[in-house]
């Protein structure tokens, strides 16, 4: 039987625990212990553990990892999967405005809510699709967070929407006195992707004595980025060993076909003269497709996007009185992150919306799918005629046996140059409360302000359509006027394509969250196993959403985007009451009851109540349940977002004409697609459940092993799917389907010129599986202390509904609509050693491999097709810290230190733009060493 890499590891572990279990232990001081609230309840209790299952990364935990950013933190967390994020690169050829975003469970970010001291955070804006809800998780500034809280569970009763699949709840720091100063430098041993840190904090005064607490903490970060040129296993895009091959039809020198239909694709630079932009691809030439060359952009995408990052956190407490405390939280983010990728491709394969003042001009609104007929959608259609300077005459003719028709050109624009853009997101937050002790009452009450500013800036390399489809469309006959898609322009020409150009604002996106909450909690009567304790609270909030699209982009006139965007302006109000109440009825049993009442405006009202109960027989051992109700209100770009253009993902077919035609604009090609919100949406509901046991035989030695289930229904989709409309055998989704006029040169129906993704309430999930999350310590008098620590989770069960109602396995399967996968077993386990001053880590990070999707020329109906398999992801992580000299701390370390590539996968240029692997789900950087001073105070 063939071992994974986890199994290797598990004798090791339960030998540990065995040693640490009949290990003697002298007992612990006794301290005394104060009442705190964890994530996931709002009653505040002294024990640690209760019947919900929270993972806690201490500050410790978070610098032993190495991360430089929240995403590569939450990367080590098992309960997050690769499914449902994104990922900073995610800007390469996706409009996601550099967001870093975290999927618990794989029901995206979306469902997962994340919250800063409790309280939520303002969305980023922009993300998925219509997506107003995810948090930029890289917006937070690792240097502030004393400790992350990560509730492997729904919610909703507690927090209200969003907190379907859980939450992750970052506690920053607080009470420091002193000044600390710290310096990181790391890079790649492979090149690029560089990063410089430099941080530090202030704190003054003790809550005790001075009777208040002043907190300054500052931090600044760069980082290089790394292209597919840099990487071996993303520079290309052609794979012949899988029969896939990512590289376009739009290219450098050109492709065409003639406008007759006298002939299909040629290239008169093909075989020997396609570079320097283009080749000859093996895997179209084994497949039969040859005169022709294929632009290969892989080499020019950023796997990851330059970024620089600045943060500022302030905070103050004052004891108003022995039991009144007033705080203020106050911080400002700003990160500038710059992509740089391929230039855009320009021809009548791609749309033009219908309120581009070219839609109802000739060449745009006369051909569909390279026919010549009118067509009710305009597209970007370049026509050649035998009139210009630069038409290959000989050429065709040697292909027309003497003709020289009109050409419709597939053009890559290298004279734009590459897109380069860069997104701009400043998230200021402001916190004003107090809390403490009022009539037995532990209570807390706060306003909340905080809002996010996203700009994207294009700095070059997007045309516009109404100055660039004039110029390509020229047939002057004089080289200072008529375009060279086959080589160099003229300086004149040359100039009037950097006319062409758009630099400025593409558009802005204002996030706004006003919130004022008040709760409190108090133990009223004892019982058998202590006080029954209730805690009640409100909160009122205010949820502003505004999407500012430049003029140009509201009429899709640039070229590169996919489509218009339109502008949104929505805002509405959110009452919630809720109530919690724990019942310890003996020493032994604790049950908690939860519920909470949420209303938003123009949606509905929703009511989610929870159970949740706590078992413990004896000291080491408890036993922990619990099952309520989640949901999740439509956002309001869910509701709202008015109808604009796009593109399905690539790779697509036709599924009557590609068979007649074969035209690269029916087949395996993307189609026109209109996104738009609907007003009556409903919202998400779910149940949750959880039980678990923990086992604590000794002070040093924990292991929880907790079985989760959700069943998720009312989904809200941004329509079905493109490839089930058009792969589905009984065709029931047609009508979704809008063609062009009937193709009589073919004799077929006319070519597909819109898919409606209209938002829907369709989607329906059900998942389950164990989370194990262990720790074994044990010290020596002569070699020091040995902390071995695992957190890991493993699906039994994951499907999604389709839209005929079936429902299709996920565990294993790549996300082929936004990438990413559903692993069945993801780990991090960690060996610490720590010996007077020395502290080293080793860790391990480890996913199982998964199936992959077809390759470009395979194809899955074939009955003989066996689904190639993704290889696991295995890494390995090392750090060395030292901190014998006074008031100082190094620390030298190195992330995948045996610099272990991603696994090959065809996701990579099919569903992303970075080729041969999956930027969800694996890390491009290779082997990152860096080393780190901090210099502190106290």
């Amino acid at each position: 039987m063939r071992l994974n890499p986890m199994a290797k590891w598990i004798p090791l572990a339960l030998g540990a625990i065995a040693a640490g279990a009949q290990a003697q232990q002298a007992p612990a001081p006794a301290q005394q212990l104060e009442r705190v609230e964890i994530t996931g309840s709002s009653i505040k209790r002294i024990e640690g553990e209760t019947a919900l299952p929270v993972q806690v990364l201490t500050r410790e935990d978070i610098q032993r990892t190495g991360a430089a950013n929240v995403e590569q933190l939450m990367q080590t967390v098992s309960a997050i999967a690769s499914s449902g994020t994104l990922v900073a690169a995610s800007a390469s050829g996706a409009t996601t405005g550099g967001i870093s975003s975290i999927s618990m469970r794989g029901l995206s970010s979306i469902r997962t809510l994340v919250l800063i001291n409790g309280r939520r955070i303002s969305p980023y804006g922009i993300g998925f699709t219509n997506d107003s809800v995810s948090v930029d998780v890289n917006s937070i500034p690792l240097v502030a967070v004393e400790r992350v809280e990560i509730l492997k569970d729904g919610a909703s009763a507690i927090y209200g929407s969003d907190a379907i699949a859980g939450v992750v709840n970052f506690i920053l720091r607080k009470d420091f006195r002193g000044a600390e100063a710290t310096v990181e430098y790391g890079g790649t041993t492979d090149g690029g992707g560089k990063v410089q840190r430099v941080s530090g904090a202030y704190g003054y005064g003790d809550l005790a004595t001075n009777r208040f607490n002043v907190m300054f903490i500052a931090s600044y970060q760069k980082e290089d980025p790394i292209y597919g040129r840099n990487r071996k296993f993303a520079k290309s895009g052609v794979f012949p060993d899988v029969n896939n091959d990512v590289t376009s039809g739009n290219s450098f020198p050109a492709n065409f076909v003639a406008a007759d239909g006298s002939f299909g694709t040629r290239n008169p630079g093909y075989p020997n003269n396609c570079g320097p932009y283009s080749i000859v691809s093996p895997v179209f030439e084994a497949n039969g497709l040859i005169n022709r060359c294929r632009y290969d952009p892989s080499s020019q995408v950023a796997l990851l996007p330059e970024s620089e990052r600045k943060s500022l956190f302030a905070s103050a407490r004052f004891a108003l009185t022995n039991d009144l405390e007033g705080f203020v939280e106050a911080s400002y983010n700003k990160n500038d992150i710059r992509t740089i990728i391929q230039p855009v491709p320009i021809s009548d394969i791609f749309t033009i919306p219908l309120n581009n003042p070219l839609a109802n001009q000739y060449p745009y609104n006369a051909y569909a799918g390279g026919v010549l007929t009118p067509t009710p959608i305009p597209y970007s259609t370049i026509v050649m005629t035998s009139a210009n300077f630069y038409y290959p005459t000989a050429y065709v003719q040697a292909q027309s046996g003497g003709p020289t028709p009109d050409l419709l050109i597939r053009y890559r624009a290298i004279p734009s140059g590459n897109r380069d853009l860069t997104d701009t997101s400043e998230s200021p937050r402001l916190t004003l409360g107090v809390k403490g002790t009022l009539a037995s009452w532990d209570f807390d009450a706060a306003f909340l302000h905080s809002a996010n500013k996203l700009t994207e800036t294009i700095n070059g390399g997007y045309p516009q359509l109404t100055k660039i489809m004039p110029l390509l469309n020229n047939n002057t006959g004089d080289p200072n006027q008529d375009v060279n898609f086959f080589g160099p322009n003229t300086a004149a020409v040359q100039s009037q394509f950097d006319a062409a150009s758009y630099t400025g604002n593409a558009y802005t996106v204002k996030t706004g969250l006003d919130s004022l909450a008040a709760k409190g909690s108090k133990e009223l009567v004892e019982m058998g196993g202590g006080p029954l304790a209730v805690a009640v609270g409100t909160e009122l909030r205010k949820e502003k959403f505004n999407f500012q699209a430049s003029s140009v982009l509201e009429q899709g006139d640039l070229a590169g985007y996919g489509g218009n965007f339109a502008t949104v302006d929505k805002s509405r109000d959110i009452r919630a009451l809720f109530t919690e109440i724990s019942l310890p009825f003996i020493k032994s049993l604790e049950t908690t009851l939860a519920v909470r009442y949420d209303h938003y405006a123009n949606v509905g009202s929703s009511t989610t109540p929870k159970v949740g109960l706590r078992f413990s027989p004896m000291r080491e051992v408890l036993f922990r349940g619990s099952i309520g109700r989640g949901f999740r209100a439509p956002s309001l770009a869910d509701l709202y977002a008015p109808p604009t253009t796009g593109v399905t993902p690539p790779g697509l077919n036709d599924p009557i004409r590609c068979n007649i035609t074969g035209s690269t604009t029916d087949c395996v090609t993307q189609f026109p697609v209109t996104n738009s919100g609907f007003a009556g949406l409903k919202p998400e509901k779910s149940i949750n459940q959880t039980l678990g046991i923990v086992l604590e035989p000794s002070n040093n030695v924990s292991l929880a092993v907790d079985w989760f289930r959700v069943r998720l229904k009312d989904a809200i989709n941004n329509g079905i799917p493109s490839a089930f409309i058009l792969q589905d055998p009984l065709h029931r989704f047609d009508y979704l389907i809008t063609r062009g006029p009937f193709d009589t040169l073919n004799n077929t129906v006319g070519p597909i010129i819109n898919i409606d993704q209209t938002n829907l309430n369709i989607g329906r999930v059900n998942l389950s599986g164990v989370d194990v999350d262990g720790k074994v310590g044990f010290a020596t008098e002569s070699a020091g202390r040995f902390t071995l620590s695992l957190n890991g989770t493993y699906f039994t069960r994951y499907e999604g509904s389709t839209p005929d109602g079936s429902f299709a396995p996920a565990i294993d399967q790549p996300n082929a609509a936004t990438a990413g996968t559903i692993p069945r077993w993801k780990h991090h386990l960690s060996l610490d050693w720590t010996y007077g001053g020395w502290g080293v880590t080793l860790a391990q990070n480890w996913q199982g491999r998964y199936n992959d999707i077809p390759g470009s020329f395979e194809d899955p109906t074939d009955p003989a097709f066996v689904p190639r398999k993704v290889g696991a992801y295995e890494t390995y992580d090392l750090q060395t810290t030292y901190s014998g000299v006074k008031s100082f701390r190094f620390t030298l370390g190195a992330r995948n230190i045996l610099n272990r590539d991603p696994p090959y996968t065809n996701t990579g240029g099919q569903v992303t733009f970075q080729a041969g692997y999956d930027p969800e789900y694996a890390d491009p950087r290779g082997r990152f060493v860096y080393g780190r001073i901090a210099y502190s105070i106290k």
